[in-house]
């Protein structure tokens, strides 16, 4: 079995060569639009993150914040009070986050394995400024529609968190006193593996544009397209938008803008984050957590947000909204802003590389 997958894995590899040699004009405009959107949207939006989500970890922080939550955590979800904080900042920082953070706890010895497989299930969401920023304004033209995007979302997870709590014991509340080490070198540890992690964010992301690019040409993602245009309520063009969208997440925005009915399968589409983003999960937990049950959950979480949105459009109205909602898109060209992180952080990881060698030697 293993000598099989080898060989579907090289064959692939090879296949993935050639293409890039054949279609390498439309790769690179893929490339370079991927890379735009990485200085414009990810670094941005999820650096800070990064950074501040490790320096918690590291610096104890963790366990103080999650104590206001000690009912919520230990009867609910089933887990110590200290670790609800994880669920909490990876659901407001960004799709990563909240695996970054198990992992980095696990590797201090702060939480257990099973603990800690169990909430990577749930600990993942694109965070409120993502959602009404892409799916919300961009999309619907309407702050209110993202924010119940959002909601559908973050419930969903708490439902699927209470779900993986059921038949375990209520945790003993923690004895222990949380002593923070809030020193600028845990700081400045933190502001490295942020660039690090990072970068290998908008490699992935890069990477998976190609990917893209190719099953385009190919008319691959059409084929596919068609077919669930067939069988669902989506016009062929939001199909392939969907498609789009369940390889690498910022397809989403090519939805067609306003339509209400495509509100439940935004939410349900970033639930689930997209391939790329699973596997950008998959890198930070790698070799530290299994993601086994990882991916079966993001799609019950995904069918979960898809329902609930439904329900909260009835109760909140959003889709009366988008009747009357002008369409409104803010385009920012030439920000300095995108270009002064990329800066940053490329210093640090240098600094950090040239502290490496010097340790060695």
């Amino acid at each position: 079995m293993k000598s099989l997958r080898d060989l579907i894995l090289g064959a692939l590899a090879i296949l993935y060569a050639f293409f890039l040699i054949v279609f390498v004009k439309d790769i690179g405009a893929a490339a370079e639009n991927s890379v735009k959107g990485c200085l414009e949207v990810m670094i941005p939006s999820l650096y800070a993150f990064m950074v501040i989500s490790g320096f918690i970890v590291s610096s104890n922080l963790y366990a103080v914040l999650g104590k206001p939550f000690g009912l919520i955590s230990r009867y609910i979800f089933r887990i110590p009070e200290e670790y609800f904080s994880v669920f909490l900042i990876g659901s407001i920082g960004g799709y990563p986050v909240g695996a970054k953070l198990l992992a980095e706890l696990y590797k201090e010895n702060k939480i257990d394995r099973e603990t800690a497989e169990r909430m990577l299930s749930y600990c993942y969401l694109a965070g409120p400024a993502f959602i009404c920023s892409i799916a919300g304004v961009k999309l619907f033209s309407s702050l209110k529609t993202g924010l119940v995007i959002f909601a559908s979302v973050f419930c969903a997870n708490m439902i699927l968190g209470a779900i993986k709590g059921i038949g375990r014991s209520v945790p003993e509340r923690s004895s222990k006193k949380a002593e923070p080490d809030l020193s600028m070198e845990r700081l400045i540890d933190s502001v490295y593996s942020g660039a690090k992690g990072m970068l290998t964010i908008c490699a992935i992301i890069v990477f998976f544009s190609s990917i893209i690019c190719i099953l385009d040409k190919l008319n691959i993602i059409k084929a596919i397209a068609l077919f669930i245009s067939k069988i669902t309520y989506l016009d062929y063009p939001d199909s392939v938008a969907s498609v789009r969208a369940f390889i690498e997440i910022s397809n989403i925005t090519q939805l067609t803008a306003g339509n209400s009915r495509l509100i439940p399968v935004a939410a349900a589409l970033l639930s689930f984050g997209g391939i790329c983003v699973t596997l950008q999960v998959k890198g930070f937990v790698s070799g530290v957590l299994s993601t086994k049950c990882f991916y079966f959950n993001r799609i019950i979480s995904s069918i979960i947000s898809y329902f609930l949105c439904k329900i909260f459009i009835i109760v909140s109205g959003a889709d009366a909204v988008l009747v009357s909602a002008p369409e409104k898109y803010v385009y920012r060209h030439n920000s300095l802003i995108p270009s002064v992180f990329l800066l940053i952080m490329t210093i640090l990881l240098l600094l950090n590389i040239s502290i490496a060698k010097r340790k060695n030697l």
